[in-house]
């Protein structure tokens, strides 16, 4: 394979995967900014959003892990 092409390539997926993970943080910090600026009563409300979105988190790891991408 051209030594041109491969690079071409190499940085067209670096920019991609770059791409795709500021698409995820910015979902992710979105989501947590929610959690964030609700109007809490009490500490237990608040532990049991942060709790919530902790297992949303780990849900989509583990589909990630077993289904691949």
């Amino acid at each position: 394979m051209d030594r041109k092409l491969l690079d071409q390539l190499k940085k067209k997926v670096q920019a991609e995967l770059v791409k795709k993970e500021r698409e995820t943080l910015e979902y992710w910090l979105q989501e947590l900014q929610k959690i964030y600026a609700k109007k809490h009563q009490t500490l237990p409300e608040f532990k049991a959003d942060v709790r919530q979105f902790m297992e949303r988190m780990k849900n989509r790891l583990e589909v990630l892990k077993t289904k691949g991408l």
